[in-house]
């Protein structure tokens, strides 16, 4: 690894962790202050609308350094990275505006598809930074969200705290720069714009209705967010969240059109055991939401003897925690280990893993390393739950429980920070043949992961 990578590697964990280390206090209100006066926050923020763009201008900035230092080469070496290049942008290349209704492993990818349309407005070789920013901006826009003024009445310092513990968190390579994976921060930015209040800006309700719908056009990740927009209307009664509903819905009717009829999601047998099922959710969510992916590489591929108990262990303590929450938390921490369950659900009844070869889905998802996009929900809710109750929960054991397990996360955030980065595989100059090549040849160009390849005939 060079130099400049290992700075990177020193450097920006340490920076993260001072919101996980000492110098995180906590007052008798229990309440997160990172050892600056809470009205230092509200000065930083600003009152006017020039000093919150400025503000929300800087924590996009700073969230993408953090992103940046994690995988250099996204930016330094954009590369197309599997269907971004393979589908979403070949297709808007060959088919234009008809790829929007192309199903691609089951159901539509509107928003992958829309940003593989913009792409085409670029000179080729700029196109997979189009799509390498598209996929950060979306990344870092539920931060945006979470520090805005419609969660003020959620203490600044504990979303401050839950933002880089998001920006960080362990076992996430798969969706990081890709736009492949893109809905699955789609989808947390359309749970924070459920659990807000309503904005009175109209702008801003056209905002989030589109949102919205990009989601549920995304993947099945936006129409998992129906259960919970329908939860909030019943308890609420209010008109934002019957015009989520209104949105969702029609989406989701038309996505469900297309995964019962496309035929485009090949199958593969789940192999389903209640073994692999401990290794999936202790291992896989439990175990490597805290002490990190590289960690449970070492304890998978080293055989232990004793890997079975500290999965099984992981997994009472985890869903232990994650059931304290479901029946003391805050209504909405409920509603995100609803959504949470339900993603993993429907992630292990009909799962996306290696589809090449009759394999036996659950058995290559306990692998570490493999489809850990499927764990996101449920270590973000896990990690929730243990930021409540260190932040919000009075009694001791709960509390001190909750600090002792969060005190092992700065463990997993320092081994998984800096991902591995992709081989280079001379994008550029594949461009610069592209560009050369008259129109009727037919291109092949070698892109991310192995083995995989963009096909199509130059224009």
């Amino acid at each position: 690894m060079n130099q400049r990578a290992v700075s990177l590697r020193d450097a920006s964990p340490a920076f993260l962790l001072t919101g996980l280390l000492p110098i995180v206090s906590v007052e008798k209100r229990r309440k997160f202050t990172f050892g600056v006066p809470e009205m230092t926050w509200t000065s930083l923020r600003g009152t006017t609308r020039t000093g919150k763009i400025a503000f929300h201008a800087g924590v996009f900035l700073f969230a993408l350094l953090i992103l940046f230092s994690r995988r250099p080469d996204a930016l330094l070496t954009p590369q197309f990275y599997a269907e971004d290049g393979a589908y979403w942008y070949v297709d808007a290349y060959q088919s234009g505006l008809r790829c929007l209704l192309m199903p691609n492993g089951g159901y539509l990818n509107t928003l992958s598809r829309i940003i593989g349309l913009l792409a085409l407005l670029v000179p080729f070789a700029w196109a997979p930074v189009v799509m390498v920013f598209s996929a950060l901006a979306f990344h870092i826009l539920p931060v945006n969200l979470f520090l805005s003024s419609r969660f003020d009445r959620i203490p600044f310092e504990t979303r401050l705290l839950g933002s880089l513990i998001y920006l960080g968190v362990p076992n996430s390579f798969e969706i990081h720069a890709n736009t492949t994976n893109i809905q699955w921060h789609l989808a947390i930015a359309c749970l924070l714009v459920l659990f807000a209040p309503a904005e009175d800006a109209p702008a801003w309700r056209i905002v989030d209705l589109t949102l919205f719908a990009l989601s549920v056009l995304a993947g099945p990740l936006g129409m998992f967010l129906i259960p919970i927009a329908a939860v909030l209307w019943w308890k609420r009664r209010d008109h934002k969240s019957l015009t989520a509903l209104a949105v969702l819905i029609p989406g989701a009717i038309l996505q469900s059109l297309f995964i019962l009829f496309s035929g485009s999601r090949p199958y593969s047998p789940n192999g389903a055991t209640v073994d692999r099922f401990v290794g999936i959710l202790g291992g896989q969510v439990f175990l490597s939401s805290l002490l990190g992916l590289r960690t449970f590489i070492q304890l998978y591929f080293a055989h232990v003897s004793f890997l079975f108990v500290v999965q099984a262990v992981a997994m009472l303590i985890g869903l232990t925690i994650c059931i304290y929450a479901a029946v003391r938390a805050p209504f909405e921490l409920k509603l995100f280990l609803l959504y949470a369950a339900i993603a993993i659900t429907f992630a292990l009844s009909r799962p996306y893993a290696i589809l090449r070869g009759n394999h036996e889905q659950w058995q290559l998802m306990q692998t570490p390393g493999i489809t850990n996009r499927y764990w996101f929900f449920p270590m973000l809710a896990f990690l929730a739950c243990l930021i409540w109750m260190v932040t919000g929960v009075r009694k001791k054991s709960a509390h001190y429980a909750a600090l002792l397990l969060l005190a092992l996360l700065p463990i997993g955030i320092y081994r998984d920070w800096v991902y591995r980065p992709f081989p280079d595989k001379d994008f550029h100059q594949f461009a610069a043949e592209f560009e050369r090549a008259a129109p009727g040849t037919e291109i092949t160009i070698p892109i991310n992961p192995v083995s995989w390849e963009m096909h199509f005939i130059k224009r």
